[in-house]
């Protein structure tokens, strides 16, 4: 299994561990524990764990003769792509935009402004994950994309409050949770942009450009979730 990929065969167990508690922190696990949860051998449990600590979904401790387990970003951010998945299936009127751009190389303030704590603490809080270092740029397609990222914008997102260095002041950022093809991200509504409606900036816990194996004038489909996503 690739860093980052998650097999279905694995999922019940990272979701065992996500309703043990080790989402916010390392808790005890036992291969025991685990092999009766998930209704499997000790040794399948074993087998499990290590596939997902091999793929950086999870990450053991050594604590004693115990071992303690929490559930990394990447593996979070796994769990919440899967929702947004099920979601827009299940949901009679799923509250989502489908967005088609090309890639395109930016001007490289993304890498900048990501890596500056005042917002990165802010994402980790509210979205489950701090940014890979840079935002991913796509240029839409059509006008009718256009109008449709500016209604958006008007919708009430998840609020990444500005601040201020004492020699700068950064301003506010309001973001939307979204499917970046088949990764799980954000989309960027920066209040101080060179852009306008018709680029779309895409933050991941990854370098979504090599996790896809992008190059600029690739196609990629985003599909953008603006409600019931807060606290997810």
């Amino acid at each position: 299994m690739k860093k980052g990929q998650l097999r279905t065969v694995y999922l019940p167990t990272l979701i065992e561990l996500l309703l043990m508690g080790a989402k916010e922190g390392p808790v005890p696990v036992t291969t025991v524990e685990l092999a009766r949860r998930i209704g499997k051998s000790q040794q399948a449990a074993s087998k499990h764990m290590e596939a997902l600590e091999d793929a950086g979904l999870i990450e053991r401790f050594k604590k004693g003769r115990k071992v303690e387990v929490r559930i990394t970003s990447r593996g979070v951010n796994e769990l919440i792509g899967l929702y947004l998945v099920l979601r827009s299936i299940l949901e009679e009127a799923p509250e989502a935009y489908v967005f088609s751009g090309r890639v395109f190389s930016g001007l490289g303030e993304g890498r900048y402004y990501m890596s500056l704590e005042g917002y990165r603490g802010q994402f980790a809080k509210k979205l489950g994950f701090k940014p890979y270092p840079g935002t991913m740029n796509i240029r839409l397609e059509s006008p009718s994309q256009v109008i449709q990222f500016r209604e958006l914008a008007g919708k009430e997102g998840i609020s990444i409050e500005g601040f201020t260095d004492g020699l700068r002041t950064f301003g506010d950022v309001k973001c939307f949770r979204a499917l970046i093809e088949h990764i799980s991200g954000a989309v960027l509504i920066i209040e101080r942009t060179h852009y306008d409606y018709s680029v779309m900036e895409l933050i991941a816990p990854v370098n979504i450009r090599e996790e896809l194996g992008l190059r600029d004038g690739d196609k990629i489909v985003v599909k953008v979730f603006h409600r019931g996503t807060v606290g997810v």
